[in-house]
């Protein structure tokens, strides 16, 4: 069996399709490439395909990470090239290596996900420094409860790792989230925007936001937060 984590950019219109359409097109893709993926044992296989910590609907990504298990090895440019045959706009593969297979993957290892959020603010306006939201005890979005589907309060200020924002020459402003984003616990980003947003008092829709995720981080060692396609061994 051969292992192969390929990056992608999803962008435009792509934004809208939800992770499951996107784990369906990208199987589509895969037969249509005639990829010889391989399959779980037991009694209900299943492929051997990964897309590491789904994106929130509406988000788009400069790398997202795709892990994809083979039973024929395949040069992994090629493997790449195959995919983006059948890609719609939107949607590319631009890198790809083969990498040492183990029992474990990629979402595992995720920690942090990098995001920046574009927006406008009204004339009279201008972004406040956020020294103050950050110096906060406590830090509280609002979320439903998985299992009575109520709205509560969620403490997430342990959840931001990092938060700093630039104003643009066209007077929009860039927002910078390092934000958890593990399998367990992540912070959708959009809820932050929301909670500073009301904090500050600041007149902008939500909707408004262009939201992209740079890019997935892993913790080292050491506890420094590393590019997930910086830790992967490649053979």
């Amino acid at each position: 069996m051969n292992r192969y984590v390929l990056r992608f950019t999803k962008k435009g219109n792509m934004r809208f399709i939800s992770h499951l359409d996107l784990a369906r097109l990208f199987k589509r893709a895969v037969r249509k490439g005639g990829i010889n993926v391989g399959f779980s044992n037991g009694y209900n296989p299943h492929e051997l395909v990964n897309i590491v910590q789904p994106l929130s609907l509406g988000y788009e990504s400069e790398s997202e990470y795709y892990e994809i298990d083979t039973i024929d090895p395949y040069d992994p440019q090629k493997l790449s090239a195959t995919l983006n045959e059948a890609m719609p706009e939107g949607l590319k593969f631009f890198d790809s290596v083969q990498t040492e297979r183990t029992s474990d993957n990629l979402s595992n290892k995720t920690s942090c996900a990098l995001y920046e959020a574009v927006f406008g603010l009204k004339s009279d306006a201008c972004m406040p420094d956020l020294t103050q939201f950050l110096d906060q005890e406590r830090i509280f979005i609002t979320k439903k409860d998985k299992k009575t589907k109520k709205p509560v309060e969620k403490d997430i200020k342990a959840f931001i790792n990092e938060l700093s924002a630039d104003v643009r020459e066209d007077g929009a402003v860039a927002l910078s989230m390092m934000l958890r984003c593990a399998s367990n616990e992540t912070l959708n980003p959009g809820k932050l925007l929301q909670s500073m947003f009301k904090y500050y008092n600041l007149d902008v829709n939500i909707e408004d936001c262009r939201v992209t995720r740079i890019d997935l981080f892993s913790e080292d060692a050491q506890g420094r937060l590393v590019p997930l396609h910086e830790t992967l061994r490649v053979l």
